[in-house]
């Protein structure tokens, strides 16, 4: 750990990481999760063209808050890791 004095010196501001700050690999993870999620629900509602039950579309439709908290936390660590 730097003293303040050193820190406060420094010709760019620094800023302590957050303790929730998400490395690259997890990014990696994160996001790819996220866009697997769509590329699942789309799969979902082509099935249910294909097979001709349209109750498929309705899982789909239940997906979707889950892929918005995902989509949710994905926003938070980025703004927050600012």
């Amino acid at each position: 750990n730097l003293p303040a004095e050193a820190l406060a010196s420094a010709p760019l501001p620094l800023h302590v990481e957050p303790a929730n700050a998400l490395s690259v690999p997890t990014w990696a993870i994160h996001s790819s999760s996220v866009l697997e999620w769509v590329v699942a629900m789309g799969a979902m509602w082509q099935w249910a063209g294909t097979s001709g039950n349209e109750r498929w579309k309705g899982m789909t439709w239940a997906m979707l808050p889950l892929h918005a908290s995902g989509i949710a936390a994905c926003t938070y660590h980025l703004f927050y890791n600012a």
